[in-house]
């Protein structure tokens, strides 16, 4: 059961850094252009390929370990709620390690984007749970 329990987890973990990372680079254009000496165009289309190829990535990363780790498809609605309390933590804490200029404020459409991912992640994890728990059928012939 412990061993259960660390795997879940871990997975819920894995789930909370792979949205907080693409967050936190959606946050942090300005700084990203400040420090890159690019144009926040160009930042803008680096940004949405890292997040394009680290969506692809992180989901095969996701279904594997589901299917490793054989949780099955009942406890797995889990990580549908333990991702968010990793999450909470990793936006809390980074603020304190790296603080961000307190005169910067996001354009509405990085609102609109934060909120629609953190509202639709858990249909994502549904998702990947889906297609990685196997069908289990108890029929008696």
């Amino acid at each position: 059961m412990m061993k259960f329990f660390i795997k879940l987890n871990t997975i819920c973990a894995l789930y909370a850094i792979a949205l907080f990372i693409a967050i936190e680079l959606i946050i942090n254009v300005s700084h990203i252009s400040t420090l890159t000496g690019w144009e926040w165009d160009n930042v803008y289309l680096v940004i949405a390929a890292i997040n394009v190829i680290g969506l692809l990535l992180w989901t095969i990363l996701f279904i594997y370990l589901t299917k490793k780790w054989t949780i099955g498809r009942k406890y797995s609605y889990l990580s549908l709620v333990l991702w968010a309390p990793y999450f909470i933590l990793f936006f809390s804490f980074f603020p304190v390690v790296f603080p961000i200029n307190a005169g910067i404020t996001l354009f509405p459409r990085f609102n609109l984007l934060i909120y629609g991912s953190v509202i639709l992640y858990p249909v994502y994890i549904l998702f990947i749970n889906q297609y990685a728990s196997p069908l289990i059928t108890n029929y008696e012939e």
